[in-house]
């Protein structure tokens, strides 16, 4: 019986999806050290509401850091071919040589479709880091282009 409502649960799952969206990422960190991070993102719509996973990298200054999140979205308007959508996600943050930690971001996207399957979205969020990486806290600008399959 578990196994027929977990398949039941996966396939209603796989039927409400409408794409898995592969990304690459370029950002830009207005924190202390305004740094450009490049990544790599996997996301997944379930109508107008979308989960994202990505890893970022930044090997600025002598700090590396790895950047790991899952951002939340939601599409609120549709202005021509752009749809705009809030967003809020955590990050956890993976410093070479200070204390790691983790940190909330809200904002706000907007995706434009080049194609059935390639869109290019710029997004802007405010980063809240707890108090061992409130170094970090400040204003990201994220430019991505993903490829829906």
């Amino acid at each position: 019986m578990k196994e027929i409502v977990l398949a039941t649960a996966f396939a209603l799952a796989a039927g409400a999806a409408s794409a898995v969206e592969l990304g690459v990422t370029a950002t830009r960190d207005y924190s202390g050290d305004n740094r450009n991070f490049g990544g790599v993102t996997l996301g997944q719509k379930f109508g107008a509401a979308g989960v994202t996973a990505g890893f970022e990298r930044s090997t600025v200054g002598g700090n590396d850091q790895n950047r790991w999140s899952v951002v939340g979205s939601y599409d609120v308007a549709k202005l021509g071919p752009v749809v705009v959508a809030p967003r809020l996600g955590v990050a956890y943050l993976d410093n070479q040589n200070s204390e790691n930690g983790y940190a909330m971001t809200v904002g706000l996207g907007a995706t434009v479709p080049v194609t059935k399957q390639v869109s290019v979205g710029l997004a802007v969020d405010r980063q809240y880091g707890q108090d061992r990486v409130n170094q970090f806290d400040g204003n990201r600008v994220t430019a991505a282009v993903k490829y829906s399959f």
